[in-house]
């Protein structure tokens, strides 16, 4: 087992070495500050505080670590994301508005660490909505990732995929490269020097959709992968977003174990949608829309009304 010291100095490196924002840290000021909290330690679990201390000096506001036991190890607090309390209330999957139908399909969270078995029902589930909508013949959709906080992004993308459509759909954009992301026929995932590779995929994965008009509703709380799903929609033809400004997480973290078990999370590149635009800040709608202490899905939810309005004055 590493002392303290020498667990500390290769964490550090690992920071240093792969951190979006490693270059804006200045890193001897900041490896002298770690070294003096931790005089004394006697484990490794000891030296967490610095570390944490040093992912508040990126400013990313999305790197994290965890111990071995999957607990938050979070002691520095400046930086940190608040997400807003929000309630969300059934709605009907189906709106109907001046002789037309849109169908609505909430993309809820999916958690990072989430059993294969459990990705799979996931995104089965997402696809099942978009099949049985289709029996509605949907002059349009309205997909709501408000509230939602993120985790892992394929099985959300592959859920629903086939609404965004086949193809290119963004980039992970590394300090010297930019990497593709990728649906198609069920599967999500990158596009490397060796061509695509897979993260996800989803067996008997329902054909695309035609190219309907689509809302996006989005908000403060929409955040992280959630984020990454939205600028997946981006750049898609006759699609617009509803709601508030995104979280502004809209970057990609990259799990690495330590040496004693715990799992850093650490933001290694930004996110472009397919035309190259980056999303440093988060994403702006296309429509402003306060939603106040309505709850989401309420039968007075102004996102959804607005949706409806936006779809109604772009549909046939």
């Amino acid at each position: 087992m590493l002392s303290p010291a020498a667990y500390l100095e290769r964490v550090l490196g690992l920071i240093q070495r792969n951190a979006l924002r490693s270059p804006r840290v200045d890193w001897k000021t900041v490896k002298a500050t770690c070294f003096e909290m931790i005089a004394g330690a006697r484990s490794t679990e000891e030296t967490y505080s610095a570390i944490n201390y040093v992912l508040s000096q990126l400013g990313d506001n999305h790197s994290f670590l965890k111990d071995r036991r999957g607990g938050s190890t979070r002691t520095f607090t400046a930086g940190a994301v608040q997400f807003p309390k929000q309630t969300r209330v059934a709605s009907p999957k189906c709106f109907e508005s001046a002789g037309k139908k849109y169908c609505f399909m909430v993309v809820p969270a999916f958690g990072s660490s989430s059993s294969t078995a459990a990705a799979t029902n996931f995104a089965k589930h997402l696809q099942k909505e978009l099949s049985e909508g289709l029996l509605q013949t949907p002059a349009g959709w309205i997909v709501d990732l408000r509230g939602n906080g993120g985790g892992n992004m394929w099985p959300m993308l592959v859920g629903a995929g086939p609404l965004i459509g086949a193809g290119t759909l963004g980039y992970f954009e590394y300090p010297n490269t930019n990497i593709a992301w990728f649906y198609e026929n069920g599967q999500a995932g990158v596009i490397n020097k060796r061509g695509k590779s897979a993260n996800f995929k989803l067996a008997d994965s329902i054909p695309d959709l035609p190219n309907i008009p689509v809302a996006v509703l989005i908000d403060g709380n929409t955040a992280s992968s959630a984020e990454a799903l939205t600028i997946s929609f981006k750049g898609r033809d006759n699609t617009c977003f509803v709601g508030s400004h995104t979280c502004g997480l809209a970057t990609n973290n990259e799990r690495k174990k330590l040496p004693d078990g715990a799992l850093l999370y650490l933001t290694t590149s930004g996110e472009q949608d397919r035309n190259h635009v980056s999303y440093d800040s988060g994403i702006a709608p296309d429509i402003q829309v306060e939603q106040g202490n309505i709850p989401l899905g309420d039968k007075d939810d102004p996102g959804i009304k607005a949706a409806i309005g936006r779809l109604n004055s772009h549909t046939q």
